[in-house]
């Protein structure tokens, strides 16, 4: 086998491994949308909800963020992101002023970065609800 021979088999092998991780990335980017999709975003009560400061998380494949949310006076008075995963400009702290003037965790989405947002949004959810995604 000439040395063009074995170059060319490597690349081809290079190659098939690439288009493979590339179909892998892209079906496991879909699922984790389906995911965040289906998980139901409510009104939390929060006459129900006693002061103190709660944790809540969420993560799957490409986002993952965990953060504390403080209930005072049955109003949500901060959230503040303890770890959090996502791409570059795609950290929607915007999510948590707009949680924080709704008082609740069902807000709009940041465009552009909707799976961030809607991870912010459940961890609140879970923070509050004391429910796991």
């Amino acid at each position: 086998m000439t040395i063009w021979k074995k170059i060319l088999l490597v690349l081809g092998v290079f190659l098939i491994l690439i288009i493979a991780f590339c179909f892998a990335f892209f079906f496991r980017t879909q699922q984790m949308v389906k995911r965040i999709e289906s998980i139901k975003i409510s009104d939390v009560d929060l006459a129900q909800i006693v002061d103190g400061v709660y944790a809540g998380g969420f993560g799957d494949f490409l986002v993952d963020v965990q953060l504390e949310v403080t209930v005072k006076d049955h109003k949500i008075k901060k959230i503040e992101i303890i770890k959090q995963r996502a791409g570059p400009g795609c950290e929607t702290i915007e999510t948590i002023d707009r949680i924080l003037d709704a008082q609740s965790p069902k807000v709009d989405v940041v465009t552009g970065a909707i799976g961030s947002s809607r991870s912010i949004m459940i961890a609140v959810q879970s923070a509050l609800t004391g429910q796991k995604y």
